[in-house]
C-alpha cells in the first residue's frame, strides 16, 4: 500500500539514510472497522528483528507521531516499530477537541481498548514485511502510555512495556498481576494530569504484583515532553528530560528484547 508520509525526516531522526527506511501500511479488521498502522523498519537488515509498538498521544497517526517515535524510540540494531492505531482508519484529529473526543470513550472502557491494543499485536505478528524474532516490546505517548499499560495489563505475552508520560490510573490495579514483561515508566513530576496520589497507586499495584518495574521521575518536566510543539503550563516540552528519556527507553529495550 503506498503512503503519504515524508520518509526523509523520519530516516534523519532514526540516524539512517533515506533510501534505507522502509514505510509499510499494515492494515488490519476489528469488529467490522478497518485499522490502519504504520510499520517502521531497516530495509537493510536481512536477519529476524525484534519488533516494538508505539501508541502516538492522542492526534494519533501522523507525521510528527512517526518523527517523535523515530527520536524517542529509534531502531536499535535489529529493530521495526509498529505504529499503532487504535482510532480507525477514518479517525485522525486534528485539533486537541478531536483528540479529546477519540480517547474519552477508550479510557472509560479499558477493555476495549485492551482490545483494540490486542488487535494492533495481533497485526503486529501476522504481517509479513518484515520477519520478527518473536521479542516485543510496547510504548506509548501521553494517551500511548495509558494503551500499553493496558495492553500489559491484559497479559499480552511481552517482553517488555513503557509508558512515556502517560497515565498511569486503571479501575482495576489486580489486574497487574496479569503483566507479563518487565515495566518502565517515565514520569514527568510537573504533570498536572498524574498527579502524586495516581504515581503513588501506580507504585503499590506494581509492587503488589511483585513486577520487574522501573519508575523515573524527571524533576523539570511536566506532560507532553516529548512533543517539540507542546508549549503550555504544565503541558510543555521540555529537551534535556526528552533526551534523557530516550537514552532509558532505548537502553531498556536494549536489555529487554536482545
Amino acid at each position: 500500500m503506498s503512503h503519504h508520509f515524508d520518509p526523509a525526516p523520519i530516516a534523519a531522526k532514526f540516524g539512517i539514510p533515506a533510501a534505507d527506511l522502509g514505510i509499510e501500511l499494515i492494515s488490519h479488521v476489528l469488529d467490522g472497522v478497518e485499522y490502519e498502522n504504520v510499520l517502521l523498519f531497516n530495509n537493510k537488515n536481512t536477519v529476524p528483528v525484534a519488533g516494538v509498538i508505539s501508541i502516538p498521544n492522542y492526534f494519533g497517526i501522523s507525521q510528527k507521531a512517526l518523527e517523535v517515535t523515530a527520536t524517542i524510540i529509534g531502531l536499535g540494531l535489529h529493530q521495526a516499530i509498529l505504529v499503532g492505531d487504535v482510532y480507525g482508519k477514518t479517525v485522525r484529529p486534528t485539533t486537541p477537541d478531536e483528540g479529546v473526543a477519540a480517547i474519552v470513550p477508550l479510557k472509560k472502557e479499558r477493555a476495549e481498548l485492551r482490545k483494540r491494543m490486542n488487535a494492533v499485536l495481533d497485526a503486529f505478528k501476522g504481517q509479513d514485511k518484515v520477519k520478527l524474532n518473536g521479542k516485543l516490546g510496547a510504548s506509548g505517548f501521553c494517551f500511548g502510555g495509558t494503551a500499553a499499560l493496558e495492553l500489559a495489563r491484559s497479559g499480552a505475552a511481552l517482553q517488555a512495556f513503557v509508558s512515556v508520560h502517560g497515565a498511569l490510573d486503571t479501575p482495576n490495579p489486580k489486574d497487574a498481576e496479569n503483566i507479563k514483561g518487565a515495566v518502565l515508566v517515565l514520569h514527568g513530576v510537573q504533570d498536572p494530569s498524574v498527579p502524586r496520589d495516581q504515581v503513588n497507586a501506580f507504585i503499590d499495584e506494581v509492587s503488589a504484583a511483585n513486577l520487574d518495574w522501573q519508575l523515573v521521575n524527571y524533576g523539570q518536566a511536566g506532560h507532553s515532553f516529548t512533543d517539540p510543539d507542546a508549549k503550555n503550563p504544565g503541558f510543555f516540552y521540555h529537551q534535556k528530560t526528552a533526551e534523557r528519556a530516550s537514552v532509558a527507553l532505548k537502553n531498556f529495550f536494549a536489555e529487554k528484547l536482545a
